[in-house]
Formats: structure tokens, C-alpha cells, sequence
């Protein structure tokens, strides 16, 4: 047994939320990590997954993490946007036999105005994030969230350095592509920017799903957690890696 997670955009909140919760139901979901949510799209979730951290002052057009069982929370400052980390312990999660850990994070965009302060942002915000890392190298966790950066692109590239990427390290798992959803265009997905990094966890059953009023398809995992700390080996499975796609 594992873990089902769901990373979402939902394009500063007009995501549909009947969708949303008929996801949330019908996939089982344990934990959302969502992005560009609003306040209402926050209630909704809440209602179905009651535990996490959806009461923030950046839940407006911010993040947001929404859990099945109780879990205690903290963040990552960064700039612009924080990152939101859970702690799943085996307390409260019944499925684990040992503490993980999740964090949620939105990366800004190299594309929206004004232009100058964003590589300086988003380097700044990298780096809190792996600064993280280096702390919790003893916790297995899982990185989940809108990145804006395609595999060719060096945010991707410096996550890369430290975890393995959920989507090429899972078995039988083809690049998903998850922006733009524009259905009505018939565009289902063209770039890889939304992703799962992963540290001495292993994922599985990974695919994109539709949210109807999203920008962005959805991406769910189910991840598997070792039975002890360290039990994967980070170097064997980045050798068996694949090749990034876009």
C-alpha cells in the first residue's frame, strides 16, 4: 500500500470545485498540493480533506496542501511564494512505517512581467529549496508542484542533482506533459512543467488528469514508501534512468 497525491494548478482558483472534489473522491487522494488556489477552491478541498495547511494568508493565488489525517506542519520561506511542507507520520497514516515528508511548491514563472526580477527569484527560491533538502537528508520526501520549467531548463536541471524525478524513474512511465490544457483547442499538455522529485521514495501509477477550468492537467501519484530511511539507492536508480523529455 501507498500514498495517493495529487499536484494541482488551478489557475488562481477557477478550477472547477465539483470537478475537484469528484476527483478527490473518486481517486482516493490523501493529499493535494495545490497551486494558484483561492480562498473558495480552499473550502471546498477542506471539506474533503480536512488536515493540512489551506488557512494561510498566501492561500490567495498561493499554495496549499490539503491531507486525509492529521500532520504537522511548517514552511519553507522563500521569496514570493513559501513552500508548504507536511510531515505524514505513521501515528496518524497507518500506510507508513516510517515519518515522510511532502512539500508543495510554486516556482515563478521566467514568463510574467515584470521580467527582470524573476531569475534572480526564482534562483533565490531553488535554493531554499535545496538548502531544505540538505537538512532533511535523513527524512524521505517527496517535491511536488508547478516548477515553469521543462526538463531542458536549469531549475529542472538543479532539482535533478539532488532527487530523482518520479516520472522518468518509474517503471513503464511515458513523459507527461501537463501545460497547456486547452481543451477546447483540442491541447492536452505539450511541456513537462509540473513535477515530483523524489528522495528514498519510489513512485508509481503516475498520470495526468483533467481539472476542467485549470490551465493545467493535474499530475497523480501514488508513491511507495521503503520500510526503512536510505532503503533506496539514489546513485543505482539514477543510473537506471531514462533520458529527460520535454
Amino acid at each position: 500500500m501507498g500514498l495517493r497525491i495529487l499536484s494541482c494548478n488551478l489557475r488562481s482558483g477557477r478550477a472547477s470545485e465539483s470537478a475537484l472534489v469528484d476527483l478527490i473522491r473518486t481517486e482516493s487522494v490523501d493529499v493535494v498540493c495545490a497551486q494558484e488556489l483561492s480562498v473558495g477552491l480552499a473550502e471546498t478541498i477542506a471539506a474533503e480533506l480536512p488536515y493540512g495547511d489551506l488557512t494561510h494568508e498566501q492561500v490567495h493565488r498561493g499554495n496549499g496542501t490539503a491531507c486525509r489525517f492529521p500532520v504537522d506542519v511548517s514552511r519553507i520561506s522563500m521569496p514570493k511564494r513559501d513552500g508548504w511542507i507536511v510531515r505524514l507520520s505513521p501515528e496518524h497514516w497507518q500506510v507508513l512505517s516510517v515519518s515522510i515528508e511532502i512539500v508543495n511548491v510554486h516556482i515563478s514563472g521566467p514568463h510574467t512581467w515584470p521580467y527582470f526580477p524573476h531569475p534572480v527569484r526564482r534562483k533565490r527560491q531553488l535554493q531554499a529549496l535545496l538548502s531544505n533538502h540538505e537538512r532533511k537528508r535523513d527524512t524521505p520526501h517527496a517535491v511536488f508542484g508547478d516548477f515553469d520549467a521543462s526538463p531542458i531548463w536549469p531549475a529542472y536541471q538543479r532539482m535533478l542533482s539532488r532527487y530523482v524525478d518520479g516520472v522518468t524513474g518509474a517503471a513503464d512511465t511515458q513523459p507527461i506533459r501537463t501545460w497547456p490544457y486547452l481543451p477546447k483547442l483540442g491541447v492536452r499538455g505539450l511541456l513537462r512543467i509540473d513535477h515530483c522529485f523524489l528522495w528514498q521514495l519510489t513512485a508509481e501509477n503516475i498520470r495526468a488528469v483533467e481539472i476542467p477550468g485549470s490551465d493545467h492537467l493535474g499530475l497523480m501519484v501514488d508513491i511507495r514508501v521503503p520500510a526503512k530511511p536510505g532503503h533506496q539507492n539514489r546513485s543505482a536508480t539514477l543510473s537506471a534512468l531514462p533520458s529527460t523529455n520535454m
